[in-house]
């Protein structure tokens, strides 16, 4: 089973997220915009094993505290669809529809261009989570650079997130968790 423990960082209030695999002691840290002490003592005091750091888009909010969690942990694998400074960790570029696992479970990485040419969200089907960036927000999307990257942001939107079950959690970038059901209305 799954869970989530989600962190507000820094002055841009960055939302990070460790998803945790409670069988395997495994957990996936969800963009890393700031070292944060809080979350190296929630992986230590729950025994937990950090496999993978997942970057929704190499925005510095997003990414900036890669080096310093690479070199906390080291050999962590760092996904991301662009390029990033992995420091000691294990960069993997990903594409849309691969798969990241995660103990038993596996999650699916959607390209919603739009925010960012490598704006991606992480969909886990079985446990009805998505993490969403900068993508979707509670009432609003992301913001584009202009009309193209805008309409591609809503047919990515439209395609990919919207069709996704209702009861699917959605844990943004910035802000409140929503639903997607939430946010077709």
């Amino acid at each position: 089973m799954l869970y989530v423990r989600h962190f507000r960082l820094n002055p841009e209030f960055v939302n990070s997220y460790v998803i945790v695999d409670e069988e395997s002691g495994q957990a996936l840290l969800v963009d890393a915009g700031e070292w944060s002490p809080e979350i190296a003592r929630f992986l230590e005091k729950s025994g937990l094993t950090l496999t993978g750091i997942f970057i929704t888009h190499r925005h510095y909010d997003h990414a900036g505290a890669l080096p310093e969690y690479t070199a906390r942990y080291p050999n962590v694998r760092v996904y991301c669809e662009g390029a990033v400074d992995a420091g000691s960790g294990v960069f993997v570029r990903v594409r849309d529809g691969d798969s990241i696992p995660l103990g038993k479970s596996a999650a699916t990485v959607y390209h919603v261009p739009g925010h960012t040419d490598d704006q991606c969200v992480l969909y886990f089907p079985d446990a009805g989570l998505l993490f969403s960036g900068d993508t979707l927000f509670a009432g609003s999307v992301g913001g584009t650079s202009g009309e193209t990257a805008r309409n591609q942001q809503l047919d990515a939107l439209r395609q990919k997130i919207v069709v996704l079950p209702d009861r699917v959690r959605v844990f943004p970038g910035h802000g409140p968790i929503t639903t997607v059901g939430i946010e077709r209305r």
